[in-house]
């Protein structure tokens, strides 16, 4: 391993630029048209969000890095520059969730979940086959690097499965669960049955991340705000629907990842729900063989994404096991392209074996990636154990 830490990103962003073809050349003709118009409603609403959505000077910390202001952020579609991007930052390899920061969001709302204000579920479903068709040749060039998460709509659970099954044949290596479910039953209802055990069977982890529960907040003043506060909540949200639904209960092998949503509130729920379990609701133990926290430990990760020394020091009561780290390019929350100096700050006197734990060995056991491939890369580029 040498004296270099192998750095596995897990949470980055990906998608095809607006307007020059992008997702156009992976929708059907009946849709190019539509997508066009799409693509301009798009461009506009993202200005708009962006602009209430961060202070100025807060994008002005990234805006005016030598790798943003030379087009760093270009990586997000042009997978030549993503890999000299991640290279610069001290990361060998990652794990790919949708864009939307760079008028590069997946066709027709298809990461937004069925809940989202102006969604259509037809039109979801043809911008989540878009989306992955886009993907898995996005990473196709370097399979090793990448690990593309699938998108998949959830109205037509059949439909869902072919999703699962499509992506599992074409090189993704997960699924992202929409964190909000509209007008649909939640996560505990039995016809959801056949998304977990394709997930099982196919080896497919399940992921949450902020922005596919989007309730509707008006266009009023603190709406942007009110979505950042809540939507971390949300993306939690389904973990106690799988445990009291016995999902993780009927299928051990299923595993699934909190993404981009912190990760300081895991041991509070934790022992809230094990009281829940041991105490108040013990008649849950003839359903369930293990307390909530058991399946957390066999079952589950989480990626803080805003990783702070706090979450590092609660790492043991989260799981040393359970904890990933994702430097969120190119967004403006995450840490390129100082993500070496953010390590550093978060991990400082981590005995070296629980760090390599946290920066990479989870990721490579939960996605399949091999460290010998990657490993002689980070020799030459990942961050110095001295260092850290």
């Amino acid at each position: 391993m040498g004296r270099r830490y192998t750095v596995i990103s897990c949470d980055c962003h990906a998608g095809a630029t607006y307007p020059e073809g992008g997702f156009l050349d992976y929708v059907g003709p009946a849709h190019r048209e539509l997508l066009r118009e799409e693509m301009i409603r798009v461009s506009e609403r993202q200005r708009v969000l962006m602009e209430r959505l961060f202070a100025r000077e807060f994008m002005a910390r990234q805006d005016g890095t030598e790798a943003a202001t030379k087009g760093g952020r270009s990586g997000a579609w042009d997978p030549a520059r993503r890999i000299k991007e991640l290279e610069a930052d001290g990361i060998v390899a990652e794990v790919i969730f949708p864009d939307g920061s760079q008028d590069n969001a997946p066709p027709f709302m298809a990461s937004a979940g069925p809940g989202a204000v102006g969604a259509d579920h037809a039109l979801q479903s043809v911008g989540a086959a878009a989306y992955n068709r886009w993907l898995a040749d996005f990473v196709g060039g370097t399979p090793g690097r990448h690990a593309g998460v699938a998108l998949i709509t959830i109205h037509d659970v059949q439909e869902s499965v072919g999703q699962i099954r499509w992506a599992k044949e074409h090189g993704l290596r997960g699924v992202l669960l929409p964190a909000g479910v509209g007008d649909l039953p939640f996560y505990h209802h039995p016809r959801y049955e056949p998304i977990w055990q394709a997930c099982e069977e196919l080896e497919l982890p399940l992921h949450t991340h902020v922005g596919s529960a989007t309730p509707d907040y008006g266009d009023l003043p603190g709406s942007t705000t009110l979505f950042a506060t809540e939507s971390m909540w949300f993306s939690h949200r389904p973990f106690w629907f799988l445990v009291w639904g016995a999902v993780f209960e009927r299928h051990p092998r299923l595993k699934m990842v909190f993404a981009e949503q912190g990760a300081d509130w895991v041991p509070e729920l934790l022992k809230l729900l094990d009281s829940m379990y041991r105490n108040m609701f013990r008649h849950e133990q003839q359903r369930l063989s293990l307390p909530p926290s058991e399946y957390w430990r066999r079952q589950c990760a989480v990626e803080a994404m805003f990783l702070t020394r706090r979450e590092v020091d609660l790492r043991h009561e989260i799981g040393v096991e359970n904890l990933l780290w994702g430097s969120d390019y190119p967004h403006y929350e995450g840490s390129w392209p100082n993500s070496a100096r953010c390590i550093r700050d978060a991990l400082d006197g981590v005995p070296e074996a629980e760090a390599r734990a946290i920066l990479g060995g989870n990721a490579a056991r939960i996605y399949g990636f091999d460290l010998a491939e990657l490993d002689p890369i980070a020799a030459r580029i990942g961050p110095e154990v001295a260092a850290i």
